[in-house]
């Protein structure tokens, strides 16, 4: 939650600066986009951590030069392409509690606070997103991502949007997260482990259902496999990590 709060004052404080040097135009001048509630479910497969819920706000909208997309916000600076540079930070909701199954000690593991520059295009097939974050949190390691999402309408205007991406995290970044120090190997049981930089790969689709009205119905399932460098921590239980969350938005038009 820390990491939240602290995205958010980064985005709200950026337009200081970045809307003088940049002029809106063609971009709106009220909330466009959805905004509600949704229950987040993930499963990273650590340790004898289960399956993690939460209920928070859910939004994927534009103001101006402010958007929210899911776990990313920012602020679009010049265009560029289909879409526009843009100044981003990542919400992860994932905890990383480590849990031993051998003795039953935790290691804690701080939330990450990803800020970093992309760009978000929006090109006649399919939407393309790449960014580069630096870990601003304890890790102090970098984090990549390239995503592709299609839209396809199906049966009474329900909206199917395939995705598939790769993300890769740095050497400093995996080892925070997935590694096991040799004092940490003595609290645990768990062998002593560096991770090494990783390339993981992702999988996904969002279902968007019309309600009524305004309304709309999201439900989101996406898969990560992690690649060896962070497979073979002995820390992780299964060889990839799930996440899913159904939302309930209004669309604002």
């Amino acid at each position: 939650m820390k990491s939240l709060l602290f995205l958010l004052f980064i985005a709200l404080a950026t337009p200081v600066f970045a809307m003088d040097d940049f002029p809106d135009d063609g971009l709106p001048d009220h909330i466009v986009g959805d905004i509600g509630a949704a229950v987040y479910t993930s499963n990273l497969h650590i340790g004898t951590e289960g399956t993690q819920s939460l209920v928070l706000p859910y939004a994927y909208f534009d103001y101006k030069r402010f958007f929210a997309r899911i776990d990313e916000i920012g602020i679009k600076t010049f265009k560029m392409g289909y879409g526009y540079f843009e100044l981003t930070g990542k919400i992860n909701l994932d905890t990383y509690k480590v849990k031993s199954p051998i003795n039953g000690n935790s290691i804690n593991r701080s939330d990450p606070i990803p800020l970093g520059i992309g760009t978000y295009q929006e090109t006649p097939i399919g939407a393309i997103f790449a960014n580069a974050y630096h870990d601003f949190g304890k890790s102090n390691g970098a984090l990549y991502e390239l995503l592709y999402f299609a839209e396809v309408e199906t049966y009474k205007k329900i909206v199917v949007y395939p995705q598939v991406g790769i993300e890769r995290q740095s050497s400093q970044y995996a080892n925070y997260y997935y590694g096991i120090s040799s004092g940490e190997s003595s609290l645990t049981g768990y062998g002593a482990y560096a991770a090494p930089a990783t390339n993981n790969l992702m999988a996904g689709m969002m279902i968007e259902i019309p309600v009524v009205d305004n309304w709309y119905l999201n439900v989101y399932g996406k898969r990560k496999w992690m690649g060896g460098g962070i497979n073979n921590s002995p820390v992780m239980n299964r060889s990839f990590q799930d996440n899913i969350f159904m939302a309930l938005a209004y669309r604002f038009k």
